[in-house]
């Protein structure tokens, strides 16, 4: 199962948790929205790109990318087996009606010392948290975050989407 990592607002597609994914798991899918801060926009390039690439996807989103995790689940969830948010953006508007339930297998990382994200939106969403002592970027946290890839991975692949 090949692994999306979608990026956020501030960041691109090649920096610290793309690197420690791609070292840790091989190929990863990571569309380029740098720049484009609509949720529309960044939804096109995404589909775009996966619609070249055999799905079903483990998706990994960070920050504006966890909320693309969920827009992209929701408009498309034959491609989302499962999904790793970190800090998702859930504050924003577009999140707005976007509920836990019906969801595939998901879990939230995110740091309490986020003052990017507030914590509480990802404490409120009904999926399992995993809260972490660190900040938004959760650098100290990517062997966590790591580790959270690999557990839902080997589920993933062990209990197959229907």
């Amino acid at each position: 199962m090949k692994i999306l990592f979608l990026h956020g607002l501030e960041s691109g597609p090649h920096g610290a948790k793309y690197q420690a994914l791609k070292k840790m798991f091989g190929e990863v899918v990571s569309p380029d929205c740098s720049g484009v801060s609509d949720e529309e926009s960044r939804l096109r390039i995404i589909q775009q790109v996966i619609d070249s690439a055999d799905g079903p996807f483990l998706v990994v989103g960070s920050s504006m990318g966890g909320l693309m995790a969920l827009l992209l689940q929701v408009r498309r969830p034959e491609a989302v087996a499962g999904m790793v948010l970190c800090a998702p953006a859930l504050q924003r508007p577009a999140a707005s009606g976007i509920v836990a339930d019906n969801l595939p297998p998901t879990v939230i990382i995110h740091g309490r010392q986020d003052d990017v994200v507030p914590i509480e939106g990802s404490r409120s969403f009904g999926v399992p948290l995993v809260e972490v002592e660190d900040d938004h970027r959760l650098n100290r946290s990517l062997p966590r975050l790591l580790r959270e890839v690999f557990e839902m991975k080997l589920s993933l692949l062990l209990n197959p989407p229907a």
